[in-house]
């Protein structure tokens, strides 16, 4: 696979006061391109979540992951079109079809056709029709073109084909189109993944990515310069990031505007 490189600067957890969005100044962006005939990716990827479509509906989460700030970061409003991928039991997307209104639509998106039903069945009871769930694969999230703007909570690391995923995003994104990641890690994982960039000019979470053995640790976080790295190759321009609660961040990154 032949993959053209763009780096970005990182921020830092350190550099980032919580809950404050850094924008990034396109005229001053020097990014770096490197070419390589070597696969661009080669960092593990998580075992997708398959429990209960509620495991992630617990207090203070609105809280946690800042939601007013990152809808007002993706400019999601009134009449939006909007996709949640790996959308689960729909915590996200119920929220996001609250925030967009009737005259929006939110698509829900999700591999697994349980989730896809339950998804369905919520809608219904919830009183939300602006809500639409999809089936997509792991390669192809299925979505509909003109969308406003994407939200990937928490399932960025286990996407199986990242940047064919990335990529299928990008074509149903209205130019200028805002994505927003929102994932974990912490300096330690960011030092790695900068270590392993330096050493070897791939994206890898480090040198060695070997799973330290346990699922439920850093294989379920995944460093911010590594979904810098990977937006970039796919041709988005990075926005800004935001340092949320509890480790988590929000990357923000946009469908260039056609020349």
């Amino acid at each position: 696979m032949r993959k053209v490189l763009v780096a970005l600067a990182l921020i830092g957890a350190s550099s980032v006061p919580l809950g404050v969005f850094v924008a990034v100044n396109a005229q001053n962006e020097t990014p770096t391109v490197q070419k390589t005939t070597k696969p661009q990716l080669e960092r593990q990827t998580a075992v997708p979540w398959t429990g209960s479509p509620l495991q992630f509906e617990y207090p203070n989460r609105d809280e946690t992951l800042k939601i007013p700030e990152v809808f007002r970061a993706l400019k999601i409003g009134k009449g939006s079109r909007v996709a949640d991928i790996g959308a689960g039991g729909g915590w996200l997307s119920t929220r996001l079809a609250r925030q967009v209104g009737p005259t929006g639509t939110v698509y829900a998106e999700e591999i697994l056709p349980r989730y896809v039903s339950f998804l369905q069945e919520r809608a219904r009871k919830e009183k939300l029709p602006q809500m639409k769930a999809i089936l997509g694969t792991t390669a192809d999230p299925k979505l509909p073109n003109d969308l406003d703007a994407v939200v990937i909570l928490n399932a960025y690391h286990e996407f199986d084909k990242p940047l064919d995923m990335l990529a299928k995003i990008k074509t149903s994104m209205k130019p200028g189109a805002r994505l927003g990641f929102i994932e974990r890690d912490n300096p330690d994982l960011r030092r790695e993944a900068e270590a392993a960039y330096r050493a070897t000019g791939r994206i890898k979470r480090r040198v060695t990515e070997q799973s330290d053995g346990d699922e439920h640790t850093d294989d379920h976080r995944l460093a911010l310069p590594i979904v810098e790295r990977e937006a970039a190759a796919v041709g988005f321009r990075k926005v800004g990031a935001m340092q949320l609660r509890e480790d988590h961040y929000l990357l923000v990154v946009e469908k260039p505007l056609a020349r």
